[in-house]
């Protein structure tokens, strides 16, 4: 495995994927696959034909696979940026709410004030 794996890529290709390689070796190179039977797939010795397809249709499935998880994994760091940009939106906006509120608290203190000495220097 390691011999194709550090093998020179040909020019126009893309690397293979190591799931690629180990399916090559497994179905070249083992004739009594203990991984495939693990996998519920009949060893190729069994039936080559049908089970190099069955393996290569199922690799091709669970790259399917990886990659759709993939996809939502993104889209749902997207949606987690955007939940967190809204929060601290709402955040900055109850702050700010907050300090209008201490202000007008302040406010409404010191004209009670003010009308609480000026009652009370009448009354005196």
């Amino acid at each position: 495995m390691e011999k194709r794996k550090d093998a020179p890529v040909p020019e126009g290709e893309e690397p293979k994927y190591d799931a690629k390689i180990v399916e090559e070796v497994l179905m070249t190179e083992v004739k009594e696959s203990t991984f495939l039977r693990n996998v519920g797939l009949k060893s190729s010795s069994y039936n080559s034909g049908k089970g190099t397809a069955a393996v290569a249709a199922h690799v091709r499935d669970l790259e399917q696979k990886l990659e759709r998880s993939e996809l939502q994994d993104e889209v749902m760091q997207e949606e987690m940026a955007a939940i967190k940009m809204k929060a601290e939106e709402y955040e900055a906006a109850r702050d700010k709410e907050l300090e209008l509120m201490c202000k007008k608290s302040q406010e409404h203190e010191q004209k009670l004030a003010h009308l609480m000495a000026l009652f009370g220097a009448k009354a005196s």
